[in-house]
């Protein structure tokens, strides 16, 4: 499936809880577009967790994380014009701009149960990790799942790499369709305890510098959040 998703921001002055619910008005009136809704095979909200307190490098710079899946690339490019002239517009009653993205292709390398996810978002360090990626993120996931106090306590990884930009399908240059980052991990825990302790492990501070070579620090974006599946199941 290509996998498509989105950090966003509330607008200035709107509380957490309202945004909530504007957030959760904004699926509705997507599921009641059918040129949109009919194409979007699995539709996921996660919630940025409110108490982050102690778990190390977790951003409350956002307050939402959106995955929407489809059967394959050329179906969500067919969905261009419906998305900016049918669903982005309400998105402005919703959001404060722009969102930070990862879209592309994703690979499961453990099976989806959780629905507690650290999303870590980056680019690639330099253009030879990006030349030889999926070498490197096999190796990574290798490692992920071979760290017990951490991978031990997983309950489901996936990686998304950004597809490149095709100016043969007209999706460069368009900020709403583009990405912002070169990958996306999403490691999944059945609850909130398990993720604590996986964060707070030694092995996850072993699996940061396991990162570190993969990717620029600078870019990397960690957020952790509960999800709700309003279309499709959890796999």
């Amino acid at each position: 499936m290509f996998h498509s998703t989105y950090l966003q921001k509330r607008q200035l002055g709107t509380s957490y809880r309202d945004f909530q619910r504007l957030w959760r008005s904004h699926g509705d009136f997507a599921a009641s577009v059918p040129a949109f809704w009919d194409n979007v095979e699995r539709y996921v909200h996660n919630d940025p967790l409110e108490d982050l307190t102690g778990l190390p490098g977790v951003t409350d710079e956002y307050d939402a994380v959106g995955e929407l899946y489809y059967t394959s690339f050329e179906t969500w490019v067919s969905m261009r014009d419906v998305m900016l002239n049918g669903i982005a517009p309400d998105e402005k009653r919703v959001f404060a701009g722009a969102p930070v993205s990862v879209r592309g292709q994703r690979t499961t390398y453990q099976p989806l149960r959780g629905l507690f996810k650290l999303f870590t978002l980056a680019s690639f360090r330099d253009e030879a990790a990006r030349a030889n990626a999926q070498a490197l993120l096999d190796e990574h996931a290798a490692v992920t799942l071979g760290l017990e106090g951490f991978g031990g306590r997983l309950a489901g990884f996936t990686v998304t790499r950004a597809r490149e930009a095709d100016p043969s399908v007209g999706v460069s240059g368009v900020a709403h369709m583009s990405s912002s980052r070169d990958l996306m991990f999403v490691h999944h825990f059945d609850d909130a305890d398990l993720a604590h302790k996986a964060m707070n492990s030694a092995d996850y501070a072993r699996l940061e510098l396991a990162q570190d070579k993969l990717f620029d620090w600078d870019s990397r974006i960690v957020v952790m959040t509960r999800g709700w599946v309003l279309k499709g199941e959890n796999a």
